[in-house]
């Protein structure tokens, strides 16, 4: 067998780019993430990526850029996060590309420790983060929201519970993270209704528990542990 190359010298020679084989030879990356971080990594260095239009340059759908995303998210070689205007709003969604996870300035990535304990009442953390002022769901202008509301309500005939002021900003930023994945208004709404139509008797329907949930409905993992 022999590999045929393309002359990459000389003044005829076509653009291309340069990758380290550390990454291309990890061999816990899927092919599928391998040549996604290789493309991205053939984009200047201020691009600006986005599933939908990642999309638009493979036979890949939706589901399976968002799969080889996560992989990425889990070794390192992509960090997602939020930029937030003064008021502590989230306003988009920032990735930074690592060639190498050895670039990334955390140490010990990844580290996953102490998950949330999840009730049917309430969220319990390592630290019982608990405050005393609760706050009403109902007067949220998302529309992901007021869609979840709206099942909640024809599921349990009353309205949701009320949630503390650190809840509700994990909500908020839960789902800013989904819609930075392209998770639109019909995904959302097709996994709220599903949800409800299987919830159990004794399962309350608390919208962080459900949130909880989304790397198995959405296969996106959670952006940080409430």
């Amino acid at each position: 067998m022999a590999t045929y190359r393309i002359k990459k010298s000389g003044k005829a020679a076509p653009p291309f780019t340069r990758i380290i084989n550390e990454s291309l030879h990890d061999e816990r990356l899927s092919f599928k993430a391998r040549g996604l971080l290789a493309y991205m990594l053939s984009k200047p260095d201020n691009f600006k990526f986005y599933i939908d239009e990642l999309t638009k340059h493979t036979t890949e759908g939706k589901d399976s850029i968002r799969a080889g995303m996560k992989e990425l998210e889990q070794l390192g070689y992509v960090h997602r996060y939020p930029f937030k205007n003064e008021r502590g709003k989230i306003m988009s969604w920032e990735l930074d590309i690592y060639e190498s996870p050895s670039l990334r300035p955390e140490s010990g990535f990844p580290v996953v420790e102490n998950p949330t304990l999840i009730t049917n009442d309430y969220i319990i953390t390592n630290e019982d983060k608990r405050l005393n002022k609760y706050l009403s769901l109902k007067r949220e202008d998302d529309p992901y929201i007021k869609t979840y509301l709206r099942y909640f309500s024809q599921k349990k005939n009353k309205q949701h519970m009320r949630v503390t002021e650190e809840q509700r900003e994990w909500i908020i930023n839960q789902i800013e993270y989904l819609r930075s994945y392209e998770v639109s208004a019909s995904d959302w709404e097709k996994q709220v209704r599903d949800h409800f139509e299987n919830l159990p008797k004794n399962n309350n329907g608390n919208i962080i528990a459900f949130l909880h949930a989304s790397h198995r409905r959405f296969d996106i993992g959670i952006h940080d542990q409430y």
